[in-house]
């Protein structure tokens, strides 16, 4: 029987929870446009800052939403700091350093290539952790979904992708950045669950704000003038932290309450997907073979993984379970 928001409860099996994929399908539609919209910024703009403003100004954004005192947020603080410094550390400075100079030195392609490989990272971890058991049929539709983007990054890699030692420089760097997320999303899940998505992504914000400011000093002497950067550079930060930092994290977080994070991350593979499209709808983009078939695969792949599973399955352990009371003190997005 279901509770008042569509959670599960008791012994019988679980159905579909349709806000979860709406939750899902959002967070993929906003971050289909993040590598082109980092791309953006990260050209003009010191990769230093960007994360001070992007961070800064989103958890600011998100602080009278949750409140300050006596709820999830300040509990967070007082009972989980140490964990919660974890996931700030890994989400924004680290994450962020990562991602904006490997993203300022490869190509899209290969950014979406890369990021693909996050729900194997995510998966391993759990499970590593204790979140998850290795099920076969689930490892299955992760490893199908990664393959998808592979052979579409390949596609585009010997069509004519940009060669070089600076590729392979921001290749490696996406390779960490890709850890650290799947490190911050396993270390946020056990948050989220106890304190709601929405303290948890303020925390975060706030928290890894602060992290990230010996980085920025570090970095302040080799800054361009912040005046010189066009509008395109300012438009694709305020896309990058209004849009995709606020809002397409948020809706990560609520859906990371209702599924495995190893789902949340496998489902997230459809985002590089969709940039190809957004290309082909967008610039005249031609679709090739390779495309459909990486297409079906990474498709094929987020329908496998993300499909609910009944409790009894031989071999499968359920997403990690949240208290009822718990579960209802999930906060409203912001509209």
């Amino acid at each position: 029987m279901s509770d008042s928001d569509g959670s599960c409860s008791g012994g019988a099996s679980p159905d579909i929870d349709l806000r979860a994929y709406i939750y899902l399908a959002l967070m993929v539609l906003i971050g289909s446009c993040t590598a082109p919209a980092a791309k953006y910024a990260v050209r003009e703009l010191p990769a230093g800052f960007l994360p001070l403003v992007r961070f800064g100004i989103a958890g600011l954004c998100l602080l009278p939403i949750v409140g300050g005192r006596g709820g999830n947020l300040a509990r967070l603080f007082k009972e989980d700091f140490w964990r919660l410094a974890l996931a700030a550390a890994l989400c924004v400075p680290v994450n962020q350093t990562f991602f904006l100079n490997g993203a300022r030195l490869a190509p899209t392609s290969h950014v979406a290539l890369i990021y693909a490989s996050c729900p194997l990272f995510v998966l391993l971890m759990s499970v590593a952790m204790g979140q998850e058991r290795l099920v076969p049929s689930r490892l299955a539709g992760v490893i199908a979904s990664v393959m998808g983007v592979v052979v579409i990054g390949l596609d585009s890699f010997w069509r004519g992708a940009v060669g070089g030692h600076e590729t392979l420089r921001g290749d490696l760097l996406l390779v960490g950045a890709v850890a650290s997320w799947g490190a911050y999303l396993t270390a946020g899940k056990p948050l989220i669950a106890r304190y709601g998505p929405m303290a948890v992504l303020t925390g975060t914000f706030l928290v890894g704000t602060v992290l990230h400011v010996p980085v920025a000093l570090f970095t302040m002497p080799g800054w361009a003038t912040l005046s010189d950067a066009s509008g395109a550079a300012w438009k694709g930060l305020f896309f990058l932290t209004l849009v995709v930092t606020l809002v397409g994290l948020t809706f990560q977080n609520l859906a990371m309450r209702r599924l495995d994070a190893s789902q949340v991350a496998s489902f997230g593979n459809a985002a590089p997907l969709l940039t190809v499209f957004w290309g082909v709808w967008l610039f005249g983009e031609s679709i090739s073979g390779a495309l459909l078939i990486g297409g079906a695969l990474t498709l094929g792949g987020i329908l496998w993984t993300s499909r609910p599973v009944r409790a009894g399955s031989r071999g499968f352990e359920g997403s990690l379970e949240v208290p009822p009371e718990l579960d209802r003190l999930a906060p409203v997005p912001p509209r």
